[in-house]
C-alpha cells in the first residue's frame, strides 16, 4: 500500500521521514494509518520537476552616509 509519512517513524527497521511516500506492507500501512503517522496516497506521485538554479541577487548600491551634515 502506498502511504505518505506524516510523523517521523520507522518501518521494518528503516527510518521514514515526514513527507516520504513509500510502498509499505498492508500490516505496516494499517498500523501507521491507525496511529495517525501516515495517510493513504491514492494517485501516483509525479517526480518533482528540477528547480531552476537560483542566480545570485545583485546587491543594492550603497548610498554615502552624511551623518547629519549638509
Amino acid at each position: 500500500m502506498r502511504i505518505r509519512i506524516l510523523r517521523q517513524t520507522s518501518i521494518s527497521g528503516q527510518p521514514a521521514r515526514v513527507g516520504d511516500v513509500i510502498e509499505a506492507s498492508s500490516s505496516d500501512a494499517w498500523l501507521l494509518l491507525g496511529s495517525g503517522k501516515a495517510e493513504v496516497v491514492r494517485d501516483p506521485v509525479p517526480d518533482p520537476a528540477p528547480k531552476p538554479e537560483a542566480q545570485p541577487r545583485a546587491r543594492k548600491p550603497r548610498t554615502p552616509k552624511t551623518h547629519g551634515r549638509s
